[in-house]
């Protein structure tokens, strides 16, 4: 399946058009973050707040702190969180979103 690459600086929102509607993604609560990788070692790493919810639906709202590596699973959508950093315009989250069926 083809995935869609979407750049969401802090406290802006983007749509996606998916298979359960019209997905409304939105971000902020960026930090440092410490966590335990996948060989058990304790690190930092940005961290960033999703906010997910598909439009007309607010059953399906959802938050989720990410970092770069996560994926996430969310009404039919696949959400795979590529970078959490910064640039001249501030800081932002870069994902893929990809329809799951």
């Amino acid at each position: 399946m083809a995935s869609t690459t979407l750049i969401l600086y802090d406290r802006k929102h983007t749509d996606y058009r998916s298979e359960a509607g019209v997905l409304e993604i939105a971000t902020g609560n960026f930090a440092s973050e410490r966590y335990t990788d996948e060989k058990g070692k304790e690190t930092r790493r940005a961290a960033a707040g999703l906010w997910l919810v598909v439009r007309g639906r607010t059953d399906t709202s959802a938050f989720s702190q990410v970092h770069a590596g996560q994926q996430i699973d969310f009404e039919e959508c696949r959400i795979r969180v590529r970078t959490v950093g910064s640039d001249h315009r501030g800081m932002y989250v870069k994902i893929e979103v990809e329809n799951s069926k």
